[in-house]
């Protein structure tokens, strides 16, 4: 294996890293306020890719615009579903698992009927390679791995620096405090699960160059991302990095070493290992409601 190689397949680590680390941010987000474990999160990364393809191949207006719109769109549907469903179900995480696995499977249904269930190209927006010495590299790619660093960064700039992270905050820390300080914890819990939905359906647009967009496509990072809030928590916008860095990162490499459908089964196997090395899952799930 020569240089040249070695730096490809570590940019790609790279970008599946950070790609990753959004979907399990969003995730967290809602999992860490509002107990909430949506199973139908995978379904808004589809939406916000289907969305790129739609506006690119059928309106024929660009992958720029379907770009932008698509945080929106899966930032939307997620409106929708936290107040006709989610709304009605806190506290009772059964019922949660199963009204949001049942939603994906309708999404995923629904995109089968409209769409088709044969997996859609987008075409590469930033046509070119970087020369980096050693090897080239798409310039896609790299656009990649700096845009989704800004949106961790801008994400934990938002908790930490804006009125709307500090709400966040607030009633992660103590509800009834917040209530009594006049933050309205429905509105909150709303704007939490639609601001995670919107950041699946980024994640969603921005892989699309990269990957077929098919109807179940989120249900693998939907997993990953699982996984990842397990290892290293949700807690701030950079607790989802080591946890995303050794989901994504080894599962990249190990698929380039071997079958990918091996390589999936030994990451998992591993994060299982891990899971029962390190103290019990309950004290994992307590540290998603801590505030940093």
């Amino acid at each position: 294996m020569d240089v040249g190689t070695v730096v490809s397949v570590g940019l790609n680590a790279v970008s599946s890293i950070l790609i990753l680390a959004i979907i399990a941010l969003g995730l967290g987000i809602i999992m860490g306020m509002m107990g909430v474990i949506n199973l139908a999160h995978g379904s808004l990364m589809t939406i916000g890719a289907y969305t790129v393809w739609y506006f690119q191949s059928e309106l024929g207006l660009g992958f720029w615009s379907g770009f932008v719109i698509a945080p929106f769109a899966a930032g939307l549907f997620g409106l929708a579903l936290e107040y006709f469903v989610i709304r009605h179900l806190y506290d009772r995480l059964i019922d949660t698992l199963l009204a949001t696995w049942g939603i994906s499977l309708a999404v995923t249904e629904v995109i089968k009927m409209l769409a088709g269930d044969s997996g859609k190209s987008v075409a590469n927006p930033i046509a070119g390679r970087l020369d980096l010495g050693v090897t080239t590299y798409p310039f896609y790619r790299v656009f990649l791995i700096v845009f989704t660093l800004a949106v961790i960064l801008a994400v934990f700039g938002i908790f930490t620096r804006t009125n709307f992270g500090i709400r966040l905050r607030a009633v992660l820390q103590d509800d009834e405090a917040a209530s009594l300080l006049g933050v309205s914890q429905r509105r909150t819990y709303q704007n939490a699960f639609v601001f995670g939905s919107a950041l699946a359906g980024l994640a969603g647009a921005a892989v699309t160059p990269i990957v077929a967009v098919g109807p179940n496509l989120g249900t693998n990072y939907l997993i990953q991302a699982f996984l990842t809030i397990i290892l290293g928590g949700a807690t701030t916008p950079l607790s989802v990095l080591p946890g995303s860095a050794f989901i994504a990162g080894l599962s990249n490499i190990m698929s380039f070493l071997m079958q990918p459908v091996l390589a999936e089964t030994l990451v998992l196997v591993f994060v299982v290992l891990i899971i029962i090395a390190r103290p019990p899952v309950k004290r994992a799930v307590a540290r998603w409601r801590e505030v940093v």
